[in-house]
């Protein structure tokens, strides 16, 4: 494997102290996987992923909207220019990723919890039992008001990300095995438990109009009120 941007050593000597190393250490259990990383950019995660393909008889397949075809040359690696939210399309193309299913998802392109949701779902029947999703950047801490990386929309992103994490493993407790992970960015890990093929639970909130919240706020503090006297 030759990465155009890191070192891959480097990049394995900082998994000690990167959420990186929890995927990493994860990889290192299994062999013969077929990846799907979601997300390429400079290739960071790639030289990772690919690396790892080709000292355990795996596979990785990465998707970005951007040409990333030459942050990586490896023979265990194929880039797809691509919407990783174009399943089908990409499917009919790779059809591998239908025969075979994927046995690790990896998410961090579009960083939007719509988008994580439209991947997530659509890639979600092709996932082998007992697979490893990852998604990346649940922690928007570090861009809260007064942080180093202040930035009001990545702090929204990144929390609306971790909630939907959080939704969609309630709402697939039976199938699903949620740890989160916070820290620099953030990562979740999910794990699927059902058979390739199986289709996920939609995500139910409750719905709360504004009239029920007020009144419900109103009570809240009354009797806060009266509790204090």
């Amino acid at each position: 494997m030759k990465s155009k941007n890191f070192d891959i050593n480097t990049i394995l000597s900082e998994t000690g102290s990167s959420l990186l190393t929890i995927i990493y250490k994860s990889l290192l259990k299994r062999e013969k996987q077929i990846i799907l990383e979601c997300g390429v950019n400079k290739g960071y995660s790639t030289s990772m992923f690919s690396y790892y393909s080709e000292k355990s008889d795996s596979y990785c397949f990465s998707i970005d909207i951007n040409d990333c075809k030459d942050v990586v040359t490896s023979e265990r690696w194929t880039f797809i220019h691509n919407d990783d939210s174009k399943v089908l399309e990409i499917i009919n193309d790779y059809p591998v990723l239908q025969d075979q299913g994927i046995d690790i998802l990896f998410i961090d392109s579009f960083h939007r919890a719509d988008h994580v949701e439209k991947v997530l779902y659509g890639w979600y029947p092709y996932l082998n039992k007992d697979s490893l999703i990852f998604i990346d950047d649940i922690d928007g801490r570090n861009y809260r008001k007064g942080k180093e990386k202040d930035s009001y929309y990545n702090e929204l992103n990144w929390e609306e990300i971790n909630r939907f994490t959080r939704d969609f493993s309630e709402n697939n407790s039976s199938d699903t095995i949620l740890t989160q992970y916070f820290g620099k960015t953030g990562l979740a890990k999910i794990v699927k438990v059902s058979e390739k093929g199986s289709l996920p639970n939609r995500i139910v909130n409750r719905e709360r109009s504004l009239l029920l919240k007020l009144i419900t706020l109103f009570n809240r503090n009354l009797k806060n009120l009266f509790r204090s006297r």
